[in-house]
């Protein structure tokens, strides 16, 4: 990745690498229970995938890194963001409920932060049954 695209914008950021998890869930509705026979009824909406990163900045471009950073801890209900996928990408609706990164100090004039942890939690599922 040569950056993270977040609601149109592309931050250069560097994903650390070996750090990226993508998770999925099966998403399941009201109706699902178990029936009077035992048997388990599903009721599923689709599948969901969620991204778990580490995001350090480009050392050319600590502003992207700052800016990311307002923009991803910023009050909104969810952020448009595109992430890969298989051989490809996908693009989405998530949400992100915190995030935390790391000081490294001063250096030459700059104030150097790494390893700032996210997920990216889809706000409905991206795949619905057939």
């Amino acid at each position: 990745m040569r950056g993270i695209t977040l609601d149109g914008r592309l931050y250069r950021v560097r994903v650390v690498y070996n750090t990226m998890e993508r998770h999925f869930a099966l998403q399941s509705g009201v109706n699902e229970s178990t029936m009077l026979s035992g048997r388990h009824e599903r009721d599923l909406l689709g599948t969901s995938y969620s991204y778990q990163m580490a995001i350090e900045p480009d050392p050319i471009r600590p502003g992207d890194y700052d800016a990311f950073y307002e923009a991803v801890s910023a009050p909104v209900d969810s952020h448009t963001i595109t992430m890969p996928y298989g051989q490809g990408q996908i693009t989405f609706d998530a949400e992100i409920q915190d995030g935390s990164d790391t000081s490294a100090g001063m250096v030459a004039g700059v104030r150097r932060w790494h390893g700032l942890k996210l997920t990216f939690s889809p706000i409905s599922p991206q795949r619905r049954p057939d």
